[in-house]
């Protein structure tokens, strides 16, 4: 025992005397121990990220650095807050990496950079970006040996999908996840995998097959985790109508628990299991201790449940006291859900609007890039043109100058002795400065023609390309959520003209195939829930009451499905149409 705390401290003696020696290099140096401060903080990293970051932080003079010290020092610092759980609050480092690493060859590095902007993005609440450098890293990390890196990744987008609810690919990710560390023989986060593939199991009613993870998982989780897993474990027993094993395994989760919130949560499992078997005392026991728990999801399970209790038992006011509880708790539960959702649907609006408009820019860089090879083309080929007619009138020219010297040449020989020798040489002088104007005139009147091509081709290429607004910055918008007082004919064909032709073809079309004898009324509700226009906002509209509007969009639930739901179920109906 001496021996081994003899050899703690001489390693923290080692590693402090390593930190005073790296800060004196820094102190020193700027440039040139750059690179050994970045090598010497990457060793840290797994082990002593706390030192890692203190290291890192140490460089003061990041203007001197390369390109690639610089990437390095901020995929470094990113990672090391990571480690230490420090949230990010800005992609501003990251990026930097990103950018440098995706031009390189370095493979892990362009890997690891993706990865943790997507734990930078996921910190700043934008799933979608989260995702999108999750598979990017993903996908380069598949021609790469790491199980380690790969399993993470996988075990994030399984988590993403999840939040998304999209189920089978988050089931997939999760299987391929715990495979990974299976593979790296991480057996705390292939317990989570296991976890997770359970509960999505769970969420899809398979419970059979949640039972079989959630037995997998079992035996390598300990703590706080398998506290957990076996009281989810004796739930899906309990569903399956397996009381005993489910008591079993609460039991064994009863046995983990250190607070009291934990204990709550354990016995609503046993409450409910013994309220199934009909064991009313130990169900009162359990779920009465149940009432002492802070969080709201285990009290409005509870209350429902003493609920139950009392209606067998007999004592109505009791159960419709449980239930007021409950239906206020409730309430409670689906504002922060709804509130969640909005949250979710918002940051899936701003990440779609944003790749809208870089694809715009993208289609609008194409169009002009396009039009100047245009315009360059057809510049080169009229000047070709021009260049190749002037060339031919010049060696015209000068045939016929040679035509004519020689013709001069033949009369001189031939009146040289003649009286008329003089007078033919002027007549012959005459006629050739008359074709030389006349040279000029063509010359003249092809830089004319010329002229008059050019600025043509310059006014077909001018012009601008206009923009519209888009439908939510519009007036009729506006209107629709602040200014209208009522709905009338006209404002009513401009929502239907922007939603079938615009925002989502032919919804209207696809009600009335559902719903052929809708009422026009009842099509305007729909519109409007399919544009998130708030309840009390479309009474307005529609010169009703909020409960008239809510009334009217269950009854259009039942009459879109042929089943009975709330008017929340009908929300959900109309914005998957």
């Amino acid at each position: 025992m001496h021996s081994v705390k003899q050899l703690c401290m001489a390693n923290r003696l080692k590693l402090i005397l390593n930190l005073l020696l790296l800060f004196c290099l820094v102190a020193c140096s700027r440039n040139t121990n750059i690179s050994p401060l970045l090598k010497e903080a990457e060793g840290y990293m797994n082990e002593r990220p706390d030192s890692a970051l203190l290291l890192l932080d140490s460089i003061t003079h990041r203007e001197d650095m390369s390109k690639e010290q610089n990437a390095l020092w901020c995929l470094l610092y990113t990672q090391a807050q990571d480690k230490n759980r420090i949230e990010h609050t800005s992609d501003s480092l990251i990026q930097i990496a990103v950018n440098y690493y995706e031009k390189t060859d370095r493979e892990d590095r362009k890997m690891l950079a993706y990865y943790y902007c997507g734990n930078v993005f996921y910190d700043l609440n934008d799933a979608l970006q989260a995702q999108d450098y999750y598979l990017k890293a993903y996908k380069v990390g598949k021609n790469l040996d790491e199980p380690y890196w790969l399993g993470r990744l996988c075990a994030n987008l399984g988590t993403l999908y999840i939040y998304q609810e999209l189920y089978q690919p988050a089931l997939d990710f999760q299987k391929e996840a715990a495979g990974y560390f299976l593979q790296d023989e991480d057996t705390v986060s292939l317990s989570m995998a296991l976890r997770n593939i359970a509960r999505i199991y769970v969420c899809e009613n398979q419970l059979n097959s949640a039972i079989t993870y959630y037995s997998k998982a079992l035996p390598y989780t300990s703590g706080s985790h398998a506290l957990y897993i076996s009281n989810e474990l004796a739930d899906a027993y309990g569903r399956v109508g397996e009381y005993g094993k489910g008591v079993f395994y609460a039991r064994q989760a009863s046995a983990l628990t250190q607070t009291t919130d934990d204990s709550c949560l354990v016995s609503l499992t046993l409450g409910d299991l013994f309220l199934k078997q009909r064991i009313i005392d130990s169900a009162y026991h359990y779920l009465s201790f149940c009432r002492r728990s802070t969080n709201v999801y285990t009290l409005k399970d509870t209350y429902h449940s003493l609920s139950q209790l009392e209606k067998y038992r007999g004592n109505l006011q009791t159960c419709l006291f449980f239930l007021e509880q409950y239906e206020t708790l409730r309430d409670s539960v689906e504002k922060q859900t709804y509130k969640e959702s909005l949250s979710r649907l918002q940051n899936m609006y701003d990440y779609q609007h944003v790749e809208k408009e870089k694809e715009s820019y993208r289609q609008e860089a194409d169009r002009k890039t396009n039009y100047l090879y245009r315009f360059l083309g057809i510049t080169f080929f009229f000047l070709w043109l021009v260049v190749c007619i002037v060339f031919y009138l010049f060696k015209e020219k000068k045939k016929k100058e040679e035509q004519l010297n020689q013709s001069l040449r033949l009369q001189e020989q031939k009146y040289r002795d003649s009286q008329q020798y003089l007078a033919e040489r002027n007549a012959t002088i005459a006629e050739l400065s008359r074709k030389a104007e006349v040279a000029d005139d063509l010359k003249m009147q092809l830089d004319m023609m010329l002229e008059v091509v050019n600025k043509k081709i310059a006014g077909d290429t001018s012009g601008s390309i206009g923009c519209t607004q888009t439908f939510f910055t519009s007036d009729i918008y506006e209107g629709i959520c602040k200014e209208w007082k009522k709905l009338d004919c006209e404002q009513w064909l401009e929502i239907v003209k922007w939603i079938d032709h615009v925002l989502y073809p032919n919804f209207t079309y696809k009600i009335k195939m559902v719903y052929p004898s809708i009422s026009e009324v009842e099509l305007q509700v729909c519109c409007l829930t399919k544009l998130d226009i708030p309840v009390s906002r479309i009474a307005v509209l529609l010169s009703m009451t909020s409960q008239a509007v809510s009334l009217n969009r269950k009854r259009l639930y039942k009459k879109l499905t042929q089943q009975e739901g709330t008017a929340k179920d009908f929300d959900k109906c109309i914005s998957s149409l």
